[in-house]
């Protein structure tokens, strides 16, 4: 496709209040985005496969030009322009029931080639949600899974931050334009990501954030991904749309068990009980889609069996350990180091361990 021809479908693409259906046959009809642009108002008009508001849309967009100050501003900030009939628009989006007319692109996009999960759940996380979350970003991306998320506050924030400690590919869906980093305190988590996998919307390089485009979003996040994995999740929330779009879509949808009556555990329990599938680890996962997973080893002696299950699965200190397990500082920091070594337990932060899920 030549640069001309992709200027006029961005602007095509661009107009504001036409569909993906009408900007479809209108295209059918010219051939090409530029010989749209270019057409008398007697021919748009003359359009009859269009509705007549349709064609007033493409006739009144063609007299406005501050679409092609916008399309070099792309070009400068090298956003990648992706539109339903380029053949890099990932065919996963194009069986939706409302495809994007185009995706801004900053990065790359995911690869079809290779397994995505969608990790959603609670902005307002618990510490125990934002552990799984990071814990299974990053064993999903160690496992070569390319894990999706909406870079918001909580649950989905910590999945790709796993993921990016794993070194592996993790892209974001955002509910703004993809200059606009939203929530601003995850702008160094933005350019992370964007260096390590992509970030990429359907709307205005420079939109901001509107609670109407979150739902929007999450159709895109879950028709890229082969799965969505839900963490936490209220009775009521955009994880549970999430979840509910992937169903349509005829994905699958896994769930991490919460506690019954904890309130961020009710969507979950509830999908279980609906058929999603329970993962009580990210192997689960691996193991669904027949990706290798690491050979377990098992612990050498009753110390080390006995620190793994003091541990568990939440972030334990040191002194913690050494005064529950009444031992001392020296015995057990060589205990850990050895654990360490085994891949059994991680450092999340300075003197603070976790079993490695």
């Amino acid at each position: 496709m030549n640069q001309e021809e992709e200027k006029y479908l961005f602007w095509l693409c661009s107009i504001h209040g036409l569909g993906l259906s009408a900007i479809r046959k209108v295209h059918d009809i010219f051939s090409t985005a530029e010989a749209i642009y270019y057409a008398t108002e007697e021919q748009i008009m003359g359009a009859d496969a269009l509705k007549k508001r349709e064609r007033e849309l493409v006739a009144e967009a063609r007299n406005k030009k501050n679409w092609e100050s916008e399309w070099e501003k792309m070009r400068e900030k090298k956003i990648q322009f992706v539109s339903f009939f380029h053949e890099q628009y990932p065919e996963a989006l194009r069986n939706l029931y409302q495809p994007p007319k185009k995706l801004l692109v900053k990065g790359k996009l995911p690869s079809k080639e290779r397994v995505s999960i969608g990790v959603v759940g609670a902005r307002n996380c618990t510490p125990y949600g934002r552990d799984m979350a990071r814990v299974f970003g990053y064993r999903l991306a160690e496992g070569g899974v390319q894990v999706i998320s909406g870079m918001a506050l909580g649950i989905d924030g910590w999945s790709h931050q796993g993921a990016l400690e794993a070194g592996g590919d993790t892209f974001a869906v955002l509910g703004s334009g993809v200059e606009v980093c939203y929530p601003v305190r995850h702008q160094r988590l933005y350019e992370s990501i964007r260096k390590h996998g992509g970030v990429f919307s359907e709307f205005p390089a420079y939109a901001r954030a509107q609670p109407a485009f979150f739902p929007m979003r999450n159709r895109i996040i879950s028709g890229l991904s082969d799965g969505i994995l839900v963490v936490e999740a209220r009775e009521k929330s955009g994880s549970l749309i999430t979840a509910d779009a992937a169903l349509e879509q005829g994905k699958d949808v896994f769930v991490i068990p919460g506690r019954i009556g904890d309130e961020l555990s009710v969507g979950c329990n509830r999908l279980i009980r609906q058929g999603a599938v329970p993962v009580l680890s990210p192997d689960d996962i691996l193991e669904y889609y027949g990706l290798n997973t690491k050979e377990k080893i098992e612990p050498e002696t009753g110390m080390e069996r006995e620190v793994l299950e003091y541990i568990g699965a939440r972030p334990t200190h040191m002194d913690e350990l050494a005064k529950g397990l009444d031992v001392s500082q020296t015995d057990l920091m060589k205990c850990i180091l050895k654990l360490k070594r085994q891949d059994l337990v991680e450092e999340i932060q300075r003197g603070y361990f976790m079993k490695k899920i």
